[in-house]
């Protein structure tokens, strides 16, 4: 066999195994493919169905938003003449704040009107309360004078059974009296013809010879606490005169005089002459002796 004959031979089976595998090659290529449009036929189909899908929802949801566009616009309508008539509610309410400022302002004026008649009143109300604590000390000293004027009611009473007693054997020794006291009368113009100095020592301050006597009956002190009017157990019948000064006393002790300012029946109200009170400290008390001269 020639050499051509040998590389001819050679070249036909090199060509033939490539043919082979070139054919092998496009065999398994077409196999790959098919294999794989199938699978991305499948995996196509299914994502187009997903899609398909989605796209339902999305069309679904696009209407369901839609249909909330509509309703938004809706309240957005409602919620803009809501705004109106909540923008002329505060229209009216300001003017109405207005009125409440003016309002207030008036009732401040009253009220601090009120509050100048209030502090009026207030100090009409003092002036009251204090004239009331004067009346409360005037009647004090009333009701202590009324309870010695009814112990001593008591006291006359039981005097005037005594006294009805003793009226016959008064009646009897009154004549003796009246003589008695002519010559008394006659003495006393004696002396006071005879003896005029003795008659004016003898004598008080009206030019009278009877020493008259009497009980403090009820102490009265003015707003300071201080003992200015008494009362004595002394009035017409015993013949005191307005003006006429009284020495308190007691168990011999001196504390002051008093000036008879009114006559009553049987009570004489008198006033305390400052200037002479005693350098003892002593004070008035109920019961104490008073009498014109020592």
């Amino acid at each position: 066999m020639s050499l051509a004959l040998r590389i001819f031979i050679v070249l036909t089976l090199v060509m033939t195994l490539a043919f082979m595998f070139i054919q092998m090659t496009l065999f398994a290529t077409r196999e790959n493919w098919k294999r794989r449009w199938d699978s991305e036929t499948k995996a196509l189909a299914i994502e187009l169905k997903s899609s398909t899908q989605a796209l339902t929802s999305e069309s679904a949801g696009r209407v369901r938003a839609e249909n909330q566009v509509a309703a938004l616009q809706n309240d957005r309508v409602a919620d803009q003449a809501k705004l109106k008539e909540l923008e002329g509610q505060i229209t009216e309410r300001a003017a109405k704040i207005q009125n409440l400022d003016r309002d207030l302002a008036k009732a401040q004026t009253d009220f601090n009107a009120l509050k100048e008649d209030y502090q009026t009143q207030s100090k009409s109300l003092d002036m009251v309360r204090q004239r009331n604590g004067e009346l409360t000390n005037i009647a004090s000293v009333a009701r202590a004078v009324a309870f010695n004027l009814n112990v001593k009611l008591a006291e006359v009473e039981d005097d005037l059974n005594n006294l009805q007693t003793e009226h016959t054997r008064s009646l009897e020794n009154l004549e003796k009296t009246l003589a008695e006291r002519k010559q008394a009368d006659a003495f006393v113009s004696q002396v006071r013809e005879k003896f005029p100095k003795v008659y004016e020592a003898l004598a008080d301050g009206q030019g009278t010879t009877a020493v008259l006597r009497a009980v403090v009956a009820a102490v009265r002190p003015n707003n300071q606490g201080q003992q200015e009017f008494v009362m004595l157990s002394i009035g017409k019948e015993e013949s005191v005169q307005e003006g006429q000064e009284f020495i308190i006393f007691r168990e011999n002790k001196y504390i002051c005089k008093v000036r008879v300012e009114k006559i009553m029946n049987d009570m004489a109200p008198a006033r305390v002459i400052p200037s002479s009170w005693n350098t003892n400290g002593l004070t008035i008390q109920q019961g104490d002796q008073a009498a014109n001269r020592l």
